[in-house]
């Protein structure tokens, strides 16, 4: 059975995930992992979005890694602040169902180019 939060509950909960993301003394990170490697990262805006209607909303897009670090499938993903603190984990990459979607494929080419368009946290 789901729990269901009131909406104002639930974005004073998002505001604290975007808080913990903003907590280091510069912009967070969304990397995404083939296993425990990291193969791209992008660097969030500073503050790192806005919460309104149960959504926190990433702010800046497009997000661009110039060079992706590794070549692999794009499994997961997590997001840190500045210090590397892991603020969320465990977010799965894949097709249009998963936390982090991906076009046209998850797989990365070391050097690749890659953008992030838009990324939102719902927090049912």
């Amino acid at each position: 059975m789901s729990v269901n939060y009131n909406v104002n509950v639930e974005n004073a909960r998002l505001q604290v995930v975007a808080n913990a993301i903003d907590a280091g003394p510069s912009n967070g990170f969304l990397r995404l992992l083939s296993g425990g490697t990291i193969i791209s990262s992008f660097q969030l805006a500073r503050p790192c979005g806005t919460v309104a209607a149960d959504v926190l909303t990433f702010s800046g897009m497009s997000l661009i890694d110039p060079a992706a670090a590794a070549t692999g499938f794009a499994t997961s993903g997590r997001v840190e602040d500045s210090t590397g603190t892991i603020v969320i984990s465990g977010l799965a990459v894949g097709g249009s169902t998963s936390d982090i979607v991906m076009s046209p494929t998850n797989f990365v080419t070391a050097g690749q180019v890659l953008a992030l368009l838009s990324a939102t946290i719902t927090g049912n």
